[in-house]
């Protein structure tokens, strides 16, 4: 099929860098079903390893349709698969048909490779599973484009998200969004969080008395901008404890470290880099997380049981609606700040009102939960949509 005569599902597949997407196959049992994943970027990629993982174990045959990005953390794994020669991702999905074809669907629809083809131009079933569900900026305009074509199902990580995505995809048969839980986050099902937050603050040099905030910054520009207000009404509260402030870079935050220092060279407190430590355990070991919103780690630290604050810039909030805003603040899960003039009073309370945060961490109890078994949950929706059952689930 010549690229000018491609269906109008593919286009996202045409517009994204494909030289430096890359095929990795693992054999498995032949009498099985081929699966193909679509993993772009680290998001997609931690989302969904957890279940590639129990479907190798199982014997599926799996292609990984995966970037950049995302091959830095398979190169970390024992992922028994191997490295196909480099072809077009498009000639290999129209020349070995997969039984179903699976992908992490985010705010960011165009990271949803496998779903640019679909049953409706080659017979193949997918499904999409939910890893972020919050939206802001020229995301929300892929809802009035041709992305807005719907998956055979739509894995999603609770009822609260299910609510929001049957109201996002009101052309979708609601019995097809699933609630399945979030297959990264079945790692939280048993975690001590009290012992970890004690070595990892011990490893930091925290203590006790010590209030700390990690500062989980997005891509600039909102990073720079928001963390010089958040070190500015910092500087001005009145807190019952002594601050440490802690910056967490985006794995993919290009912006010169140097500007970082600049800023938190003025905070009047303590202030810490995250050095080798990881994003899961600088979350639990912290007091509050401060994000420029949306923030996928804002989202974990729901699960994680620790109060979080998201920041947005003028040009964000000037975008948020109820639809839009953070399933963290929806919930009453989180703290927002939609104007940097509230931030003082919003930092004030959130560190010094015990009531407060006790509150916050009940909404988070209510509605983010993990049991461990999400993965084991969407590998049933794909097995049965892979062996034709589409329609007995």
């Amino acid at each position: 099929m010549p690229d000018n005569m491609l269906p109008e599902k593919h286009f996202p597949l045409q517009n994204l860098e494909l030289e430096r997407t890359d095929f990795y196959t693992f054999e498995g049992d032949q009498t099985k079903p081929l699966l193909l994943f679509g993993l772009r970027g680290p998001g997609g990629m931690n989302c969904l390893w957890p279940v590639v993982e129990l479907l190798r174990d199982e014997g599926y045959p799996s292609d990984l349709l995966i970037d950049s990005a995302a091959k830095r953390i398979l190169e970390t794994k024992n992922h028994q698969f191997t490295k196909e020669p480099s072809e077009s991702p498009l000639k290999r999905i129209m020349e070995i048909k997969p039984a179903v074809a699976v992908s992490e669907f985010s705010a960011d629809a165009g990271t949803a490779l496998t779903v640019t083809w679909s049953e409706e131009s080659y017979g193949v079933p997918v499904v999409w599973v939910e890893d972020y569900p919050d939206v802001l900026g020229s995301y929300t305009d892929l809802y009035d484009s041709s992305m807005r074509i719907n998956p055979d199902y739509l894995c999603v990580i609770s009822e609260a998200t299910r609510d929001l995505a049957i109201k996002r995809r009101p052309t979708m048969d609601a019995s097809r969004i699933i609630v399945t839980g979030h297959p990264d986050y079945d790692k939280y099902a048993n975690v001590d969080r009290e012992e970890v937050k004690k070595e990892t603050r011990k490893k930091l040099g925290v203590g006790e008395e010590d209030f700390l905030i990690v500062y989980s910054g997005l891509l600039p520009p909102q990073t720079p901008e928001v963390l010089e207000r958040l070190v500015e009404n910092l500087n001005q509260s009145e807190p019952q404890k002594n601050l440490v402030l802690l910056l967490s870079r985006h794995p993919r935050d290009m912006h010169p470290e140097q500007e970082y220092d600049k800023v938190l060279a003025n905070l009047k407190g303590r202030v810490l880099k995250q050095g080798d430590i990881s994003s899961d355990d600088i979350g639990f070991a912290c007091d509050l997380l401060i994000a420029p919103g949306p923030s996928t780690e804002v989202l974990k630290s729901a699960y994680r049981r620790v109060p979080s604050m998201l920041v947005f810039t003028e040009a964000d909030a000037a975008q948020l609606t109820n639809d839009r805003l953070p399933i963290t603040l929806r919930v009453g899960a989180g703290e927002g700040i939609f104007d940097y003039q509230d931030l003082k009073n919003g930092l004030e309370k959130i560190i010094n009102d015990n009531v407060y945060r006790e509150q916050l961490i009940g909404k988070m109890k209510q509605y983010f939960n993990s049991d461990g078994h999400s993965a084991e949950r969407v590998a049933e929706v794909i097995k049965k949509a892979a062996s034709g059952k589409v329609n007995s689930l």
